[in-house]
């Protein structure tokens, strides 16, 4: 996800890995993230693995866009969970 140039205004004035803050109540910070779930159909113990997510913006016109922080570790935690179609797509 490093770009040189912005994809929208194509300006160089482009920030990359910005962190995106959550707010979780009124003063803890937490970095906005994604979950999978390896048993997303169970009621307790859904075996829950949060991925931080980054934000490449543009110092010019605003623009941002998400990435998760570690993609492989994303993708090997989703093909590995209950309710991944992965499985079925490399089949």
């Amino acid at each position: 996800m490093k770009r040189k140039q912005c994809p929208k205004c194509n300006s160089g004035k482009v920030i990359h890995d910005a962190r995106v803050i959550d707010r979780n109540g009124e003063y803890q910070d937490m970095s906005l993230s994604v979950r999978v779930e390896r048993k997303p159909a169970a009621l307790l113990f859904k075996g829950a693995k949060d991925f931080e997510l980054k934000a490449l913006v543009c110092g010019e016109c605003g623009y941002a866009e998400l990435h998760a922080a570690d993609p492989d570790r994303l993708w090997q935690a989703y093909i590995s969970s209950e309710g991944s179609d992965a499985l079925k797509t490399k089949q």
